[in-house]
């Protein structure tokens, strides 16, 4: 059973999956931070599967989209940094006013698990932070995105040479502004330093990242997932997502 809503300001809702426990009383709500761009829809099956498998352990869980994207409210051109962040607080309040509960744990995606330690620090409702791949560095994860979005757009044949010129300036086929990608790239490692270490589970499916926070639990499950591609070949790693439940289901 799922509930599918609205919620937050007026002008600016976002949506939102509510997955309550499949039975008993759950007390511990899981708020699933997806990631961005395209890698949104690449991993939407793969969150709702999870999100299931969570509420069928017994947790309530709630998905969100993060503003103007998904099916949330908004323009993406007018969209900030430090609306994205925003968003988390207002998930993680609606879904505790949902469930009940007064736990919290996250579990966020590349640049979410960014937006996600920017928010919350040291919430004293947040029990632990679950991070698969994270992003580590907001300018080159948005650099990253445009190499691959420029080869793609290169490599169309279909599109005429103004047509070219103009998808050029996409950040995998999104418009975002000036204003969020300057924010976007004052996010760097240092954010997950801001969270207590002993909050924070890891979960990279490549050995490298960039960084690795103190006291910080880190798993490496070799797995490709194919991030920096703008394919939209679906990301649906079941390896990882048991992994994933296992971090977010244990006592």
């Amino acid at each position: 059973m799922m509930e599918a809503f609205f919620f937050g300001p007026a002008k600016q809702q976002l949506f939102g999956s509510y997955h309550p426990p499949l039975s008993g009383h759950g007390r511990l709500l899981t708020v699933i931070c997806p990631p961005l761009f395209s890698e949104l829809a690449r991993t939407h099956g793969a969150l709702r599967k999870l999100a299931i498998s969570i509420a069928e352990a017994g947790q309530h869980v709630l998905r969100f989209d993060f503003r103007a994207t998904g099916d949330s409210f908004g323009d993406l051109e007018e969209v900030t940094v430090s609306d994205w962040i925003e968003d988390i607080g207002l998930a993680v309040r609606e879904g505790c006013e949902v469930s009940g509960c007064s736990k919290v744990q996250i579990l966020a995606v590349r640049a979410g698990a960014l937006l996600a330690c920017a928010s919350v620090r040291e919430a004293s409702e947040i029990q632990r932070l679950v991070l698969w791949d994270p992003v580590a560095d907001g300018g080159e994860y948005i650099e990253a995105l445009r190499r691959a979005h420029a080869q793609s757009v290169k490599s169309d044949f279909r599109l005429g040479r103004a047509e070219r010129r103009e998808a050029m300036c996409d950040i995998g086929g999104w418009r975002a502004s000036e204003r969020m990608l300057d924010a976007f790239r004052s996010l760097d490692s240092s954010v997950y330093s801001r969270v207590p270490g002993s909050k924070l589970h890891i979960v990279n499916t490549v050995s490298e990242n960039g960084f690795s926070p103190k006291e910080a639990a880190v798993e490496v499950l070799p797995y490709p997932c194919n991030w920096e591609t703008t394919g939209e070949n679906l990301i649906n790693p079941q390896p990882v997502l048991e992994r994933l439940f296992a971090c977010l289901t244990k006592s």
